[in-house]
């Protein structure tokens, strides 16, 4: 067999302990990438390490609350030094809860704009400095609530459109700089993750995901290949994001 393409890279996964992220750390892994994980859950963190390892790739915990900038600046560094370097970051670590912006709660609201927005610009600025001069990727998890705003997630949204003016801006800026590095999201809809169960546990008629989605979800492990795409494009194409959502899903 052929190596992968993607085989002795170094990888910086956010929100790696579930969902997205989790997949997207074993996919790497399988591919020969070494990845530094970062989340807040350490028991979880140590399950998807021991899962990584035996695919024979390395991989190294960092438990790391993202809405803490300093703690996050001392994670980015440790994690660089702990591979030796960075080519691709994967900004995957997000928040979503149904907080309306007419009676929403301010916490709410606060929490999903430090790991969702600021958290991502934090790590990713600290990131920058060590990407080799040949370029890497930087690929940040969004979400269809980036392109439409949905019932009831109007802030969990506007957190999302952001996350699409900074792929943007970010890119234009490392343009400007002459980088190589690039720049891409995706951004699925609906996906059988935790994060969607806590979105829908604040569903105030306490439905479940299943009873109010009815229909089959997109799984963690197709937006880790779509992921695996992304990063083994030509270093001469720039795919800014990719919409996908189940076949069944409308809006």
């Amino acid at each position: 067999m052929n190596p992968s393409p993607l085989s002795g890279k170094k990888a910086l996964i956010t929100g790696a302990s579930s969902g997205i992220g989790r997949a997207i750390a074993l996919s790497l892994a399988e591919h020969g990438v070494s990845n530094a994980l970062l989340a807040r859950r350490k028991e979880r963190l140590e399950e998807v390490a021991e899962q990584a390892s035996k695919t024979g790739s390395r991989a190294s915990i960092f438990v790391v609350d993202l809405s803490d900038p300093a703690e996050t600046g001392t994670a980015v560094s440790r994690a660089v030094e702990e591979l030796g370097g960075i080519d691709i970051l994967i900004n995957a670590a997000g928040v979503a809860l149904q907080a309306g912006l007419s009676n929403g709660e301010f916490e709410d609201w606060k929490t999903m704009m430090d790991i969702n927005v600021l958290g991502l610009a934090n790590v990713t600025r600290h990131a920058l400095p060590h990407f080799p001069k040949s370029g890497g990727h930087i690929l940040n998890l969004s979400s269809m609530s980036g392109h439409r705003v949905p019932g009831k997630g109007g802030f969990y949204a506007a957190t999302k459109f952001a996350v699409r003016a900074m792929t943007e801006g970010l890119r234009q800026e490392l343009r400007a700089a002459e980088s190589l590095t690039r720049v891409s999201s995706i951004s699925p809809g609906f996906v059988d993750t935790e994060l969607l169960d806590i979105y829908f546990a604040n569903a105030d008629d306490g439905t479940s995901k299943y009873d109010r989605i009815g229909y089959p979800l997109l799984k963690p492990e197709e937006i880790a290949e779509l992921v695996v795409h992304q990063l083994t494009l030509p270093a001469t194409a720039e795919v800014t994001d990719i919409l996908v959502r189940p076949t069944a899903q409308a809006t």
